[in-house]
């Protein structure tokens, strides 16, 4: 692929402080726990697009919703580079809705975000952007490495998600 995936990802917290995420059901990284959202469509505004994304994949309407962030990431598999994505962070802070815990995009649920690091097959810059949203704004370029069962991210200042232990 040479082209760069434009798109937006949405950062949402419940009345119980617990964080939106979604196992993937297909695509790229299909398997994964990440943050709901998906491409921005050609003339659309990031924010107007986190929140379709959001709408689409989980029933729900996100309201005062801002951009927190935006990361590049370019993904390698076995040293061979695959991918490139260019991610908004959109905040929202709140929502109406009942969740759709089911959809064609994935399966969504709340955690709180201690329990995240519980979870198997978790995409790597989500840890990135929990570490980044309390900083807003932000901009920071990932490299995403894909080694056999073991998949991480390396900022360009070194830091390593998720954290070894």
């Amino acid at each position: 692929m040479n082209s760069i995936i434009v798109g937006a990802i949405v950062y949402l917290r419940d009345e119980k402080g617990r964080i939106l995420l979604q196992r993937r059901r297909s695509g790229l990284f299909k398997g994964y726990v990440g943050l709901p959202g998906g491409k921005i469509e050609f003339g659309e505004d990031i924010v107007d697009a986190a929140l379709r994304e959001l709408r689409e994949e989980t029933g729900l309407k996100g309201f005062q919703a801002s951009a927190s962030g935006v990361y590049s990431e370019v993904n390698f598999d076995s040293q061979t580079m695959s991918n490139h994505f260019v991610l908004f962070v959109i905040r929202a802070g709140g929502y109406e809705g009942d969740l759709l815990e089911a959809t064609p995009e994935g399966q969504n649920f709340w955690i709180h975000e201690e329990d995240i690091g519980s979870l198997d097959r978790v995409l790597p810059d989500l840890f990135f952007v929990l570490d980044e949203i309390n900083r807003a704004p932000f901009v920071a370029s990932l490299r995403r490495y894909n080694e056999g069962n073991q998949t991480y991210v390396v900022t360009s200042d070194g830091r390593r998600y998720p954290k070894q232990r």
